[in-house]
């Protein structure tokens, strides 16, 4: 709700649009329960995103700032690196079959169990609707901070896409 008002002086329309949506989100999000002990934990980066990956011609040559390197579910590390590192997703839906191919990828070097399956969409999707990117986006002083509004409006679209196909996501997944 302060990053509404701050939308509201700032006379940003489209950023009030999509704050209202996840307020309200918020109010009628299911209440998901993670047993975090149940669930596949590895060391990770712990902070994918778009500014921190090295691309070169039809790979990622190198991931950069660890500084939040620590201990996460693996799944959420999956899907999250899935869901950025595309540019296929950048309207917010994500491609069920493409992310079934990157998850068949990581099984061949490292098992999963079915509470981590079950627990991978739902994760990424709480983990989305909880966090306040668009703040980021107006405490940021940095020379390219339209990087966080973007990054904002792209969490935005995938909320979206969760709210209506997070059970379809969680059945493919288990049923895998």
């Amino acid at each position: 709700e302060n990053t509404l008002e701050t939308a509201r002086q700032n006379q940003d329309v489209q950023v009030q649009e999509d704050l209202l949506y996840r307020i309200e989100l918020m109010k009628r999000l299911p209440a998901f329960h993670f047993d975090m002990n149940s669930l596949t934990c590895r060391n990770t980066h712990g902070d994918y995103f778009i500014s921190q990956l090295i691309c070169g011609e039809q790979k990622i040559n190198a991931v950069i700032d660890w500084t939040t390197a620590c201990v996460h579910p693996v799944v959420w590390v999956i899907i999250r690196s899935y869901v950025y590192a595309s540019p296929k997703w950048r309207d917010g839906e994500i491609g069920i079959p493409g992310l079934m191919e990157y998850l068949s990828c990581y099984l061949e070097y490292a098992p999963l169990t079915a509470a981590d399956l079950r627990a991978m969409p739902r994760l990424f999707y709480y983990q989305i609707a909880v966090c306040d990117y668009y703040q980021q986006y107006y405490q940021s002083k940095a020379d390219n901070r339209e990087i966080y509004l973007h990054q904002a409006v792209f969490s935005t679209k995938l909320l979206r896409w969760f709210e209506q196909n997070v059970e379809l996501l969680t059945e493919e997944l288990v049923s895998r």
